[in-house]
């Protein structure tokens, strides 16, 4: 069986599942919300495929008795300091290390900022209507302002996180403008 454990980690939180463990700096973190039966998103300000989706139904640490429980009990986290183990104590050379990796992503997002800069026009930059309702995909629509959603003058774009691993599709396979944005779930990607 699936589980998770989310442990506070001091400055972080340490995220474990069949994946791997994965660290979320507190700082980092936007919101935290029930988003659909046992599901808990951590938004973590990066966009919604980047956000954290945890379903209280598998979590095994903290031990919660609902989904508004564990949901609490993330907030809590979120607001003490470090544990008390030494393990677990924010230290300079911790704090040393976090830096440099912090110094090393501004370089990759100004890597990325330059990259965006050289796009010619052709590439839509944003989207009209934005649907966020499946934890691992997002549908993107763009069309002119005042558009209906019911009217064939959408262009979809389909995003899917698959552990990471991000696809981007569209409707029928091309950008045109002659979609419908209410049939946006049963239309065919590629």
């Amino acid at each position: 069986m699936t589980t998770t454990e989310i442990i506070n980690n001091g400055s972080s939180l340490k995220i474990i599942n069949e994946t791997g463990s994965r660290f979320v700096m507190k700082a980092q973190i936007r919101e935290i919300d029930v988003v659909r039966d046992t599901i808990i998103r951590i938004d973590i300000g990066e966009g919604a495929l980047y956000n954290i989706f945890v379903d209280q139904s598998i979590v095994t640490n903290p031990v919660s008795t609902s989904v508004d429980n564990l949901r609490d009990k993330i907030i809590e986290m979120l607001q003490s300091g470090s544990v008390v183990t030494g393990d677990h104590l924010a230290t300079e050379s911790k704090q040393i290390e976090q830096i440099t990796e912090m110094q090393t992503m501004r370089s990759y997002v100004s890597d990325i900022r330059d990259r965006i800069n050289t796009i010619n026009d052709k590439v839509f930059y944003e989207p009209m209507a934005v649907d966020e309702t499946n934890p691992n995909m997002v549908y993107y629509g763009f069309t002119v302002p005042g558009a209906a959603t019911r009217e064939p003058v959408w262009a979809i774009q389909k995003v899917t996180n698959n552990k990471g691993v991000l696809t981007y599709q569209w409707a029928a396979g091309n950008r045109l403008f002659d979609k419908i944005w209410d049939n946006r779930k049963s239309l065919a990607y590629s």
